[in-house]
């Protein structure tokens, strides 16, 4: 395991990730690997998320936002994610210590290594990608704060929060804290992005490809914060959506529509304006019914008149 990663080092650990570590060498591990997997996942997605975050403080989750942020994490963990497939930790006795080798990952493409070496005390190491995202993570803020900007002018709606999340199952999603809505980009989208980010000059496409998720996310926060898909919905049927109509319009929309304004955006950050998009082919992924169809299409030719070459 030690051989398949190329490890930089990161600093010394601290207590709680500690406090978790002892379970690995005791009978707990023996009787409730589970539960001790599940700790150690979330101590290393929290190293992770402090790690990545400390390029930008101001994504970073605080107080009641970190504990909202934390919980949503542990319920994914818990309820969509494969702790035995993407979770591995290895334990090797050292002559004066021991050394920990924790893997985890959010696909079987997608995954990170955490070494760590105790003898004294503990310090800990990051493997490349982690370490590359890092480096890039800069990039990577100020493409989304650029897009966020842009993307506000363009729809009229006042910008949404950004933090960042550790949740492995996501690259981002709409958050409710506190009573407003939240976009949460996960550190997995940062980390996916490596090779991208690390580039000294963009491409449209680039770029495109790293404001893919935010991008979609803010075209739901706008969905919501417009009340469109309610608003348009009984116009058109004289009935109120429930709330499976409003979920299937709400995809329709972001996954017609997030290439296209990607793009568009991208253009803006890299040009200062875009060529205008006057059409969109409705995004199928599976079947719909006629009045989500025509809803969603209603909606997205309004938002489409927003992409008229102008940033």
């Amino acid at each position: 395991m030690l051989t398949n990663f190329s490890w930089s080092y990161a600093g010394k650990l601290h207590n709680d990730f500690l406090s978790n570590l002892k379970y690995v060498n005791s009978l707990t591990l023996l009787f409730n690997r589970q539960r001790v997997k599940l700790r150690i996942a979330l101590s290393t997605l929290d190293l992770i998320l402090n790690l990545l975050g400390s390029i930008n403080p101001s994504f970073m989750p605080s107080g009641e936002e970190y504990d909202a942020i934390t919980k949503d994490t542990m319920e994914s963990l818990l309820r969509d994610y494969y702790l035995d497939r993407y979770v591995t930790i290895e334990s090797i006795r050292r002559r004066h210590g021991r050394s920990y080798v924790i893997t985890i990952g959010a696909s079987p493409s997608l995954t990170i290594g955490l070494m760590i070496i105790c003898d004294d005390y503990c310090e800990y190491y990051i493997d490349n990608r982690v370490s590359s995202a890092r480096s890039g993570a800069s990039t990577y803020f100020q493409l989304v704060m650029s897009a966020l900007t842009i993307m506000g002018r363009i729809f009229s709606i006042d910008l949404p929060k950004i933090l960042l999340t550790h949740n492995p199952t996501v690259y981002g999603k709409i958050l409710p804290i506190n009573g407003n809505e939240v976009i949460a980009l996960s550190i997995w989208d940062i980390l996916r992005l490596v090779d991208v980010i690390s580039k000294e000059d963009l491409t449209i496409s680039d770029i495109s490809n790293v404001i893919d998720t935010v991008v979609h996310e803010f075209l739901h926060y706008t969905l919501d914060r417009k009340y469109l898909v309610a608003s348009t919905f009984m116009q058109m049927t004289k009935r109120i959506p429930s709330v499976v109509d409003d979920g299937v319009i709400h995809e329709l929309i972001a996954w017609t529509l997030t290439h296209h304004v990607s793009r568009y955006v991208a253009e803006c950050i890299k040009y200062g304006s875009a060529g205008r998009i006057d059409n969109a082919e409705l995004m199928i992924q599976y079947p719909v019914r006629r009045r989500h169809a025509l809803t969603a299409r209603k909606i997205i030719n309004e938002l489409l008149a927003g992409l008229n070459g102008y940033c």
